[in-house]
């Protein structure tokens, strides 16, 4: 879990703006708080944080205005993230923005989405922007936080391994590295569980219909992992951000191959 960032939405609406926070949280590897645990959390302690929610007539919502205000004036990197139903881009970060730069905060950028919106005119067609955000829109939401907080996202360390060993079905491969004179343990290739991360929660287990992962010695091990169909809610379910799955188009191209004949879960 990255401690040194964390994301402050609100959504409440169509859930439009969570999965952009979710995906941003795990692309940072941090939590994601609603502001009213936010207000009862020490923000200071952070040195990025985010801050997003749908737009409400023209601006960020008010409990989401409401943390900023309590924010005190030491130097943070801060970014600013949206969903708005509105065809064209107003100007609606201006009102947070101006509270965060009069708190001394450095914003490092912007993002904003169109969504769907079922409020107002848009009822009378079934809504607008129906789809968004999307999952293109929330790949880009990845791409902007790998420019503008490179050095806060999450590490793959399993892309840092120069050897990797020949994948066996039912014996997942061990790797090990040294991180900042940590000694980091992963188990797996498709699916990689950082050993020294996990904690044993069993969310991964139950999320995967598959299978594909067991508890071994107070650890989460992918023990079925060429089973793995790449639906990601291992990853999804970890809180810790201990799992990441790895594959190319090969891959994934022989996960249909491999269940060619299977008739149900």
């Amino acid at each position: 879990m990255n401690n040194n960032c964390i994301i402050v939405y609100e959504s409440i609406y169509n859930g439009n703006t969570e999965k952009i926070a979710k995906t941003m949280a795990q692309t940072l590897g941090c939590k994601c708080i609603k502001p009213e645990e936010a207000l009862k959390t020490d923000l200071s302690r952070f040195s990025a944080i985010g801050f997003g929610s749908g737009i409400y007539f023209g601006s960020h919502h008010p409990h989401l205005l409401e943390v900023v205000e309590k924010l005190d004036r030491n130097a943070q990197d801060v970014f600013i993230f949206s969903s708005h139903g509105a065809p064209v881009l107003g100007k609606y970060h201006r009102p947070i923005k101006s509270k965060l730069k009069e708190k001394g905060k450095n914003i490092v950028g912007e993002f904003s989405v169109r969504a769907y919106d079922e409020t107002g005119p848009w009822v009378i067609i079934g809504g607008g922007n129906v789809g968004k955000p999307d999952e293109k829109d929330l790949k880009k939401a990845t791409k902007f936080l790998k420019k503008s907080l490179a050095q806060h996202c999450m590490p793959d360390y399993y892309r840092q391994i120069k050897t990797k060993l020949l994948i066996k079905d039912g014996y997942p491969n061990d790797y090990q590295l040294i991180v900042k004179d940590a000694n980091v343990v992963l188990k797996g290739d498709f699916v990689t569980i950082n050993q020294s991360a996990c904690r044993a929660c069993g969310k991964c287990i139950k999320a995967c219909p598959l299978g594909i992962i067991e508890l071994i010695e107070n650890k989460a091990v992918p023990v079925k992992e060429l089973d793995c169909t790449l639906c990601s809610l291992c990853v999804n379910n970890c809180r810790e951000r201990a799992i990441s799955l790895h594959y190319n188009w090969r891959d994934a191209i022989n996960v249909a191959k491999r269940h060619a004949k299977r008739e149900s879960l």
